[in-house]
């Protein structure tokens, strides 16, 4: 798109400022057209270092538009990143106090084991103290005591039940401490796991902030860049224009002093720029239905259909102003032939144009070949005669 408007510019810069009242005599004609050569071809250099800094300008733009397009994805894919890790620690989050409240729960239930395990003690040094209290008395003591085998049966179940009472008593608290602690370090266990696993989520996040605060930063850098390219290229485009108006001017005064030496166009009427019989009128200058939008629209020329590769001659003597493409003319060639008068030959096909800007030119010379380039619907040729800056009626200057 810039490069388009900047060729709008330049075909405007052509035919702005050309217009020169002076009238040269033909012995100052003679002596200035070497020194008008000399500055023209400065102006020209000029030009040429302007657009080789308006395409570097251009590059720079486009690498910088690939840096930020770069930048926008890394973005995106870290602020993804940002998320997940978010997501992962609401969840550890979540877990640990899950996992907390099993904790305390398990610490509620370890304290009643032990609270257990506390009254069986007791219950057990009481009968030790009792044992201790009445004399050492052992089991057997006990059972050759009895008085009769009725007696000996009774006392010998009382020792089972007492037996069995206090091997369920060590086997529960037993079973009751190593249960309880076992769950206790489980849970401790899974406790420090998430702790670490939260830590490390936590650390990746603020890693991933920093990073995305950088880009952040690094991003607006390169846009206070491109907004400052856009700057540089817009001036160096005005620049360009300015150097397109002075060699317009050049040209016309090269012109004038060609017209002076008797040499080039000196008024009156135009050749064809088709040979006649290799062309037919498909279109005049004026309000016309647009061909692409098929509205009323003006036509600020006369289109010469002809078969592709046709050759196209200069309409009269001149100098090449314009050789390249021109958005809706597509190829175009323009050529100054005085003060007033210039012409312009458009849709040329790729590879069609014969002459140079800066190239002077006879009338018939072959100057380009028919084509259908730019905004075309088939092979013709867009002939327009400009007159003070201003597209007039071709016809009445033709042949």
């Amino acid at each position: 798109m810039k490069k388009k408007i900047l060729l709008s510019l330049l075909i405007t810069g052509l035919l702005a400022g050309s217009s020169i009242p002076t009238e040269v005599s033909h012995a100052a004609s003679q002596q200035s057209l070497d020194k008008i050569n000399r500055e023209l071809a400065e102006i020209q250099r000029k030009k040429r270092e302007q657009k080789q800094q308006i395409q570097k300008t251009e590059q720079g733009i486009a690498a910088v538009k690939k840096q930020i397009k770069d930048l926008n994805t890394e973005l995106m894919q870290i602020d993804l990143r940002r998320n997940e890790a978010q997501a992962k620690l609401d969840k550890l989050e979540a877990q640990m106090e899950e996992t907390t409240l099993k904790a305390a729960q398990a610490q509620d239930e370890l304290d009643e084991a032990k609270d257990r395990v506390a009254k069986r003690e007791v219950l057990l040094k009481t009968r030790v103290k009792s044992m201790y209290e009445r004399g050492t008395v052992s089991y057997l003591d006990v059972l050759l005591g009895s008085s009769d085998f009725g007696d000996f049966l009774t006392r010998m179940e009382g020792l089972q039940l007492i037996l069995a009472q206090d091997t369920r008593i060590l086997e529960d608290n037993l079973r009751d401490k190593e249960t309880i602690e076992a769950k206790k370090k489980e849970i401790d266990h899974q406790l420090t796991v998430y702790a670490g696993m939260f830590e490390e989520a936590e650390d990746l996040k603020a890693e991933l902030d920093r990073q995305y605060q950088k880009s952040q930063v690094v991003k607006a850098e390169l846009n206070k860049q491109e907004k400052q390219m856009e700057e540089n290229y817009y001036a160096e485009g005005q620049r360009l224009m300015e150097l397109t108006r002075q060699e317009s001017a050049k040209y016309a005064e090269q012109v004038r002093a060609m017209s002076a030496s008797s040499s080039g166009y000196k008024g009156g009427r135009l050749a064809l720029p088709i040979a006649d019989g290799q062309f037919r009128f498909s279109s005049g200058f004026g309000v016309r239905k647009d061909p692409f939008t098929g509205k009323s629209a003006g036509h600020n020329g006369v289109d010469m259909a002809a078969p592709k590769g046709t050759t196209i001659m200069a309409a009269a003597s001149g100098i090449v102003t314009y050789a390249g493409y021109s958005n809706g003319f597509g190829n175009t060639v323009m050529i100054k032939h005085s003060d007033e008068i210039t012409t312009l030959y458009g849709h040329i096909r790729e590879g069609g144009i014969k002459v140079s800007v800066g190239q002077r030119v006879t009338t018939g010379e072959k100057i380009a070949e028919v084509g259908s380039t730019g905004r075309s619907t088939g092979n013709h040729l867009h002939f327009t005669v400009y007159k003070n800056d201003e597209a007039v009626n071709p016809l009445p200057y033709l042949k």
